[in-house]
């Protein structure tokens, strides 16, 4: 267009607005056809197909969660599952592997290929890049980034497939990617691996959807809250389970490891209250202080208050003989929750395994200042701490829901290291020495600088005084004070309480501890009934649910209906060994209350210290150990 035919054009436009039949780009450019823009070309999509599994879910949306809000959006690319889990999805080529994929399973509308229409909806996941198989693993991948635990998908990835693989719950040679479907001719023992993630999927699928309904949670929030405790439970909850599971067969277990899966109200609130905290409490860290006991021995107590509600108490040096210091008789320990307020001490006691040690109450008056907490009955404590060694001080786990454990170092060189649950250990008959050693129990020895003033150390190259388990600090056993305060060692990152990395830390002495330690396990004794020796087996559901049943006589009608008379000890409630009321309730290491004891086995201990009755550790009693099929009567399984 010249200049001359331009200058028209606009004239033209301004003259009259009636000119509706010159276009806008005559009026608003030059008209020049070639410098007319041409719409964007629409970016290019992609496929991701894939499977959603518990069994196969039918009719779950499927979704890209651009905006990372763990919800499916009404302007985010989704699509619906059919009837055997698969789905299309189609989205941006360039997004596609960028953002997670959600399965969303909505109660009345989903169906489950092995119980039809749910009742609870829930969400599964897959991390950016993963979606092709949707699982309650690949959901524990997402949970353990969202929720903090893990830094980043590998060291995720690292975390749960080890908390799958071992002597009880080996899935050894399949990935946490993996369909758990059957597979035509595969090897029997691949089979049987698959069979179990099955099994297990089916648990984690019902705990995420009890943790939707009662947590309260959305988003990211909620997302991290469905493997806070069902992570660190794998190994426990797989070593119950061996096939796909029927509704009464699910919904029993269930009922027995709940607790493993689903975090109870007080777990949540003491991790949000720890990660809304930016600084330490004046009651956090660790403390000791001397004590005489009733029998008149002299014991140094060690107690250690951490930023998320939870204490820990343990018995660090006895005047009672070297001979007689097993975790029975002195070197025991006991944990559970403790407000601090308005100079009101109140504690709760979740798990005991001694006698001393604060139980459950409000102690009124108790103050502490700066190093120093005194209150009545001649309470004095101080505050393990220096103003100028980095060293000295209660260190733990920035999230030890699967592995709680405390090292303190004290300022003479000396340590206690605490570890109260190991995450591998079974707790079954069967299990090593080593392995149930690891478990839970108490280390003492001394730390050797590198360089005098260094904060660098070796465990390894100096005597352990107490060996109550065979955990670290060990092999390689070097530890360094990092420069955000934090102290490493090979795979072990620990923060100190006090600062405000460790006033955040959740240390896992609670509820998601007790549970995996309790619940589903088979114990038994022999006692004398009637004059004839008989096999006395213990369930325990959950941690304050332990049902009880005899052997039943030789030759009993395997379909005969469950007995429920005391007498004939079919089924009976122990609830009340609590110990709130100072009696021990708890798995010990050893197979026998004498001093003398190997570390051999755990052990489930109930009554007080001189009259402890002692059960073994068993598998599901079966019809052939039983003598008929009494086990049915607790676990129809």
């Amino acid at each position: 267009m010249n200049l001359t035919n331009k200058r028209l054009l606009n004239a033209l436009c301004r003259a009259s607005v009636a000119a509706s039949v010159l276009s806008l780009a005559a009026c608003g450019g030059d008209g020049d056809d070639d410098n007319n823009t041409a719409p964007p070309p629409p970016a290019p999509t992609a496929q991701l197909s894939g499977v959603v599994l518990d069994g196969a879910l039918a009719n779950a949306k499927v979704c890209l969660d651009l905006n990372d809000n763990r919800a499916c959006d009404v302007d985010e690319p989704s699509t619906t599952t059919a009837a055997d889990g698969k789905f299309t999805l189609t989205a941006e080529e360039a997004k596609l592997p960028l953002h997670t994929v959600l399965a969303v399973a909505t109660a009345g509308t989903t169906t489950d290929a092995d119980y039809g229409a749910i009742t609870q909806g829930y969400t599964l996941a897959a991390p950016a890049g993963k979606g092709a198989v949707i699982t309650p693993y690949t959901t524990l991948l997402v949970s353990e980034l969202d929720g903090g635990r893990a830094e980043n998908l590998v060291q995720a990835e690292r975390d749960l497939l080890d908390r799958m693989v071992g002597i009880a719950g080996d899935v050894g040679g399949l990935t946490v990617y993996d369909s758990f479907l059957p597979v035509a001719d595969e090897v029997a023992a691949q089979a049987t691996k698959r069979a179990k993630m099955y099994g297990v999927a089916q648990l984690l699928a019902r705990g995420f959807a009890e943790t939707a309904a009662t947590s309260g949670l959305t988003g990211k929030a909620a997302s991290g809250a469905l493997g806070m405790v069902a992570t660190g439970s794998l190994q426990q909850v797989a070593a119950q389970v061996s096939a796909p599971l029927t509704a009464e067969q699910r919904g029993t277990l269930f009922t027995a490891v709940k607790d493993s899966l689903v975090p109870t109200p007080a777990t949540l609130a003491a991790s949000a209250a720890a990660a809304a905290k930016t600084a330490a409490a004046p009651i956090e860290g660790a403390w000791t202080g001397t004590s005489t006991l009733p029998t008149g021995e002299s014991v140094k107590e060690l107690y250690v208050f951490a930023g998320d509600g939870t204490y820990v108490h343990r018995v660090i040096e006895t005047s009672a003989p070297t001979t007689a210091t097993q975790f029975d008789n002195g070197f025991g320990y006991r944990y559970g929750r403790y407000t601090y307020a308005a100079g009101t001490l109140t504690t709760t006691v979740i798990e005991a395994q001694e006698v001393s040690g604060p139980k459950a109450g409000a102690v009124t008056g108790v103050t502490v200042a700066g190093d120093t907490l005194t209150g009545p009955n001649g309470l004095s404590l101080t505050r393990v701490a220096s103003a100028t060694d980095p060293l000295v001080g209660a260190w733990v786990r920035p999230d030890g829901s699967s592995e709680p454990e405390v090292l303190v170092m004290f300022g003479d060189g000396t340590y206690v290291h605490s570890t109260f649950y190991y995450q591998n250990d079974p707790q079954t008959g069967t299990a090593s020495p080593l392995e149930t050693a690891k478990s839970a129990g108490m280390r003492k020895g001394a730390y050797a600088r590198e360089a005098a003033g260094s904060t660098v150390v070796n465990f390894g190259e100096t005597t352990v005084a107490f060996n109550g388990n065979l955990a670290i600090p060990s092999n390689p056993g070097v530890g360094t004070v990092q420069p955000d305060g934090s102290f490493s060692m090979t795979g072990l990152r620990l923060v100190k309480l006090g600062t405000p990395a460790g006033a955040k830390a959740v240390t896992g002495l609670s509820e998601a501890t007790r549970s995996r330690l309790w619940s589903g396990r088979y114990f038994s004794r022999t006692v004398s009934v009637g004059g004839a020796n008989r096999l006395q087996f213990l369930y325990v559901r959950g941690p304050n649910d332990v049902l009880g049943f005899f052997q039943a006589p030789t030759g009993s009608d395997l379909t005969a209906a469950c007995n429920t008379a005391a007498d004939n000890g079919a089924v009976r409630d122990f609830t009340s060994v609590d110990p709130a009321d100072g009696k021990l309730k708890q798995f010990v290491i050893g197979s026998s209350v004498n001093a003398s004891a190997g570390y051999d086995q755990r052990r489930l201990n109930v009554g007080v210290p001189g009259s402890v009755v002692s059960y073994t550790p068993v598998a599901r009693p079966t019809a052939a150990a039983t003598g008929n099929n009494t086990a049915r009567c607790v676990a129809p399984v």
